[in-house]
């Protein structure tokens, strides 16, 4: 029996490999997905637990861009619910941000906060000089490459006030996946620039399985399938092409062929995949120097009341001065749908000390709930830990693949093998948008040099 011909394989049906096999299959490519896990979407999805739909990675979502660049492509629409608000917690408080300038006003904010402490404590004023500030943050912008230093460094060198240096690791952990002092200061500009300091963020309403689902079923519309439980074992190279995958389904192996194979997978697990001996030296090499995943620990809390905030709004809140902690999302107050009729289910972001370095999953646990009633005191009055999910660097799926600006490129040395995803960003871009943008530049290329259905 002959194996099946597919014009593209995709292995992983993340954003960026389920996106790229849409788009190509929307433009008459036959294509298949296959994925190893019982449902689509790696963390870009939803799983049920207890009765509540919680994420498997993307919660808060960038509307417009990359991502709604994919659905408008093959005619859907992806549905998020905007989040009209952004509070920021500094010094105990919280104070919701404008629309636009919020830097400024957060500096200035920390300005009289320090007037504050000064008057009650004596001493001498840490002030923020936020023209100074804003006026390097508005050149480094427009010459990134410049910067080799940290964020952190960078912004030592005009102010070493503690409150802002908590606010810019607060938002760089939020927006790249690390801290301050962890991350090139030219990636947090580069983010800055591609995404123009963007705050239009969604959720899912019923959850990110929805959307993709609305993507699966363009495939299948259009001649190809979306297979899940289904386990890749190796990408077919021969005479350094792609010519498809062996795959394990209902128990047996099946060989495919294909024109065009796409990797969703991660850059590490193309190359193990398709075998080491297939890559040379020096793709190896830029491997093992940019290939940097990060880690995130998600606390999902279930309640019969919101954590925060107390009167139910649709909004979302950034946390400073906190070691860990640094963002909550009142997914309900938001989404209603995502909990059971009279629950409320809030999520609270941490990041370890070190995204560079394996966790102490235990200890980062017992941090969380430590953190967690430190910043809501009282919180399990009303409510209870539902789920700890901790995405380490050194497990399958982290929080990411690949730190922004340390990525890898898509195009692979094997012929026709190409890498969508996390691990393969554009600079400036990071996380669901960043693999969402690799999908686009891979079906670019491919539609620039094969016609479907022919050799």
């Amino acid at each position: 029996m002959q194996p099946e011909k597919y014009d593209v394989v995709v292995v992983g049906s993340g954003l960026g490999g389920l996106g790229a096999g849409a788009i190509l299959a929307d433009r008459g490519y036959k294509t298949l997905v296959v994925e190893k896990l019982e449902r689509i979407g790696g963390r870009f999805s939803t799983y049920e637990y207890e009765g509540f739909k919680l994420s498997t990675g993307a919660m808060a979502i960038h509307r417009g861009g990359p991502s709604e660049e994919i659905f408008k492509r093959v005619g859907a629409q992806s549905d998020l619910v905007p989040v009209p608000s952004l509070f920021y917690r500094i010094g105990g408080k919280d104070y919701e941000m404008p629309a636009k300038g919020s830097i400024t006003a957060i500096l200035d904010i920390i300005n009289k906060l320090e007037v504050d402490r000064t008057k009650l404590l004596g001493g001498l004023a840490k002030a923020v000089a936020t023209e100074k500030v804003m006026g390097a943050f508005r050149k480094s912008i427009s010459e990134p490459e410049k910067e080799t230093m940290t964020f952190w460094e960078w912004l030592s060198q005009y102010t070493d006030n503690e409150l802002a240096h908590g606010v810019f690791d607060t938002m760089v952990r939020s927006l790249v996946g690390g801290h301050t002092y962890e991350l090139p200061a030219r990636v947090v500009f580069g983010w800055f620039i591609k995404m123009g300091g963007s705050r239009d963020v969604g959720v899912a309403p019923h959850g990110n399985l929805v959307n993709m689902e609305k993507l699966a079923k363009v495939i299948k519309n259009n001649d190809g399938d979306v297979w899940t439980s289904c386990l890749v074992k190796r990408i077919v190279v021969e005479g350094g092409i792609a010519r498809g995958i062996v795959v394990q389904k209902d128990g047996s192996e099946l060989e495919l062929t294909s024109r065009v194979v796409i990797s969703d997978a991660s850059p590490k697990k193309t190359v193990e995949l398709a075998g080491q001996e297939n890559f040379n030296e020096e793709y190896l090499r830029m491997m093992r120097l940019r290939v940097r995943a990060s880690s995130i620990v998600v606390c999902h809390v279930a309640g019969d009341r919101p954590v925060w905030p107390p009167n139910g709004e649709p909004t979302s809140l950034m946390v400073t001065g906190t070691l860990r902690m640094h963002a909550v999302i009142p997914m309900t107050s938001i989404a209603p749908d995502l909990a059971p009729p009279g629950q409320h289910l809030t999520t609270f972001q941490f990041h370890p000390l070190s995204t560079y370095l394996p966790m102490n999953k235990e200890e980062e646990e017992r941090q969380v709930r430590l953190e967690l009633s430190q910043q809501f005191p009282g919180y399990d009055k009303h409510g209870r830990i539902l789920k700890i999910d901790m995405k380490d660097i050194v497990d399958e799926v982290p929080e990411m693949h690949s730190k922004g600006g340390s990525d890898m490129p898509t195009e692979t040395p094997v012929k026709n093998l190409y890498n969508v995803g996390d691990g393969c960003m554009a600079y400036g871009y990071s996380g669901s948008t960043g693999a969402a943008e690799s999908a686009l530049r891979v079906v670019d290329t491919i539609v620039k040099r094969f016609k479907p259905g022919k050799a």
